[in-house]
């Protein structure tokens, strides 16, 4: 609706243009008022769109890693936040295993990994670390590997 009476008034504009008016102040005048709506009708085209043009780019800069490893030894039943508070603490102790981006979590000795590596090497020392941990069944892993963007100097 806007934009309609904006053309409106540009057309007003634009016949008070056509005719000669008498007063150079008032011809100027008309000139900046005729600027100002183009602009203004053109901002409000801008405004009104809502679709840009875009090219894809896909990057497989990350991928998950998910893995589900049953123990197939005799396993003893232990408590749930024992075995979750010790695979933390290996962690802890690993060099190439960034624990604070690791959630661990512990059901009935089922483990589930959650978070960010990057690498594989790092994801499957995890989930070798969780497995042999005292009362884990099975390890569930939902690691993404996010190889890191290079950084060219």
């Amino acid at each position: 609706m806007r934009l309609k009476s904006s053309l409106a008034i540009i057309a007003l504009a634009m016949n008070l243009f056509a005719q000669e008016p008498q007063d150079d102040e008032l011809q100027k005048a008309l000139q900046n008022f005729l600027l100002m709506m183009e602009k203004s009708t053109q901002t409000l085209k801008e405004l009104s769109e809502n679709e840009q043009n875009a090219i894809p780019e896909e990057k497989d800069s990350w991928q998950l890693f998910y893995k589900d490893v049953k123990n197939s030894a005799q396993v003893k039943k232990r408590n749930d936040l024992l075995i979750k508070t010790q695979i933390n603490y290996k962690f802890l102790t690993q060099k190439d295993i960034p624990s604070s981006t690791i959630l661990v979590t512990v059901k009935d000795g089922v483990v589930e990994l959650f978070g960010k590596l990057y690498s594989k090497k790092s994801a499957l020392k995890a989930i070798d670390i969780a497995l042999h941990t005292a009362g884990v069944k099975e390890v569930v892993s939902y690691l993404i590997i996010k190889t890191p963007a290079k950084v060219l100097l």
